[in-house]
This record gives C-alpha cells, structure tokens and sequence, in this order.
C-alpha cells in the first residue's frame, strides 16, 4: 500500500479509553490537516472487540469530498461544527480482537466518550514510503526505514568525489 521501501513510526501508540473517561478524546479530525504527510497510512490494532463508542468512527472518501468543499466555502468553522455536519456518514467500526484497520490518515477519523462497560485497549503505528515527502515527522526523529534495498542504501551513503 506505500510501496516497497517503507519507513516505520518508531515508536508504537498505545491508546487506553476507560468507560465514561472524556480525557482521551480525539475530535474528527484529519491527521493531515496539521501539516502531517498525506502520504501516511495507519495502521489500528484494538487489542480487544471494539464496536459502538467502543471503537472509532471514519469517514468514507466520497464524504469526505463532501467536506473539504464545505472547508473552502467557509460554511464550517470549528469542530463540533464538524462533527454535526458530518454525523450521519459516519462509518463506526466494528472491529473484532485480533483484526486490524488500515487507513488514510487524510480521512476524517476520531472517537466519542467511551459508553460501552469495557476499556479500549488498541495500539497504532504509521507507515510511509522511504522517498516521500515528511512534513513534521522526520525520518530519524519519527520514523525509521526498515525495507531499504541495496540502490537505495548505495545511494543514501554516496559521497561525490572531492
């Protein structure tokens, strides 16, 4: 999905969200719209079945398109706004321990107070091609190559000739 030489966040995010915790939200969101790499694909483990407020919500592609026109238009100012407009074409997850959910992080993604009797144990990581752009996250600081073949190792260590 982001090629074959692939670059690999360094360290993995482990997410907790206690029953009724409100302090662990993330309000819809793109990860792109503050500056991160469009080129970014995540990756979601829950480490438990996670459904209903349990789980995270996304919005499909086409919807989202839907949404950046509402973006230009200025017709939409801040978050809950956001969330309100959009609510209804939200896609809540389902996902069951042990699957895992692959996704653009220029998708408009987020989760709501946890409402379900058990905690949300999941863990994420983000992946990106080797050569595309990094915006904040740089290679070495944020992410770590781990596919790197040999023309490109080569090439990364060349040093013209004085």
């Amino acid at each position: 999905m982001v090629g074959n030489e692939i670059a690999m966040q360094l360290r993995v995010s482990l997410s907790i969200q206690l029953p009724k915790d409100d302090s662990s939200l993330l309000p819809v969101h793109a990860d792109t719209w503050t500056g991160v790499s469009p080129f970014e694909t995540v990756i979601w483990l829950p480490l438990v079945d996670c459904y209903k407020t349990k789980s995270m919500y996304i919005l499909p592609p086409k919807k989202t398109e839907v949404l950046k026109k509402l973006f230009l238009n200025k017709k939409i100012k801040k978050g809950d706004d956001i969330f309100k407009k959009i609510k209804k074409d939200l896609i809540w997850l389902n996902v069951k321990y042990g699957q895992v959910v692959i996704f653009d992080q220029s998708l408009p993604h987020g989760n709501v107070v946890n409402d379900e009797k058990e905690t949300r144990w999941s863990m994420n990581c983000r992946f990106k091609s080797i050569f595309t752009p990094y915006a904040d996250k740089k290679i070495g600081e944020y992410y770590e190559p781990i596919t790197l073949k040999a023309a490109s190792k080569r090439g990364i260590s060349y040093k013209l000739p004085e």
